[in-house]
């Protein structure tokens, strides 16, 4: 691949990668959490595909002290973001899962930024 095409094709990424990051922080917006801290801890939730105990849900946030990431999962449960479930194998814990509406919510936000990549790249 010639040089300037290889520099079009990087350019084309980069345009959607800054498409996508504006549509993703536009997002977190609207659902009144404008954090990038919340992207780890809801895209960690899906990727995990079933409730996780609430300490590891806290895990997902990794650039957050636990005490503060417990603040923000506080926040996405109250918000109604985030549920709380009990836990069958622990009467006292909770599992946290994403609400059926985040997560419908994040996965046509996911086909639709693989739609600008697929785009860039073709």
């Amino acid at each position: 691949m010639k040089a300037s095409n290889k520099h079009q094709q990087r350019l084309k990424f980069v345009q959607a990668l800054n498409r996508m990051d504006s549509e993703w922080m536009k997002f977190l917006q609207d659902k009144d959490v404008y954090d990038m801290n919340y992207s780890d801890l809801y895209t960690g939730l899906w990727a995990k595909q079933e409730p996780v105990r609430k300490q590891e849900a806290l895990l997902f946030m990794r650039h957050l002290g636990p005490q503060t990431a417990k603040k923000y999962l506080d926040k996405a449960i109250l918000i109604g973001l985030i549920i709380e479930l009990p836990d069958p194998s622990d009467g006292r814990a909770k599992l946290i899962a994403l609400s059926p509406e985040l997560k419908i919510w994040l996965e046509e936000f996911f086909d639709h930024a693989i739609g600008l990549f697929k785009e860039a790249l073709a």
